[in-house]
């Protein structure tokens, strides 16, 4: 669920200026309080060492604050990650659902949010690292909360379906975002992030096949 107090469809808070350093963040994580600031902390800490090597001294530095007030707020490392985590994915939900606003046909309304999402997600390659690389190298209950985002996903996708499309099964759907996923995920890896949105034509003809043909779906995909 998204973190208290900050709405699905608006953007993360304005966070307050980060030490001096290349964080690679948005002007959107950049901290205006404590708690939003070890937020940035977070992302910046997990993008330079992966959750694993992080430390809670490590990410209270970056983030400017104490130890002390790190435990003001989290109660572990984890419980940082995850409240990050739920972060992010409100500012993409609500990234997707403006963007998917704006059109009238389910098609092009998946169409617009994939391609919003890649440009927010191309802005600021942090954050593709934080939600699709590292809960699985996290494991645990960080894992399973990506899992949980993925079911959330899976249930917008279907909203506002037209009856006289037909959905895939859940394994097919399932299926089809870990491949997005994956394509995106080692498009990060490969340092190339910033371009994101080169991906956008195939990852959209992938979603909508299944739903719609591969003749729709590649007429969707390529509109400009």
């Amino acid at each position: 669920m998204p973190e208290q107090g900050i709405e699905p469809h608006n953007p993360p808070p304005e966070l307050a200026r980060l030490p001096p350093g290349r964080h690679g963040l948005p002007r959107q994580f950049v901290a205006r309080n404590q708690r939003d600031r070890l937020t940035a902390g977070m992302i910046a800490t997990i993008a330079e060492k992966g959750f694993h090597a992080a430390t809670i001294t490590g990410i209270s530095a970056a983030a400017g604050v104490s130890r002390r007030t790190f435990y003001t707020y989290f109660e572990s490392k984890e419980d940082c990650f995850l409240a990050t985590y739920d972060t992010i994915i409100a500012y993409l939900q609500g990234v997707a659902e403006e963007a998917a606003a704006t059109e009238p046909r389910w098609p092009r309304r998946l169409r617009a949010a994939m391609v919003a999402l890649l440009r927010a997600l191309a802005a600021n390659p942090d954050l593709a690292r934080f939600i699709l690389i590292e809960p699985q190298r996290a494991g645990g209950s960080i894992a399973e909360r990506q899992r949980s985002a993925t079911e959330m996903a899976l249930n917008d996708l279907g909203r506002g379906l037209p009856e006289d499309v037909s959905a895939p099964t859940r394994e097919v759907q399932h299926a089809l975002l870990a491949g997005m996923a994956a394509l995106v995920a080692r498009a990060v890896e490969a340092g190339e992030g910033e371009h994101l949105e080169a991906l956008q034509t195939e990852l959209v003809e992938i979603l909508l096949t299944p739903y719609v043909g591969r003749e729709e779906a590649a007429a969707v995909a390529k509109e400009p």
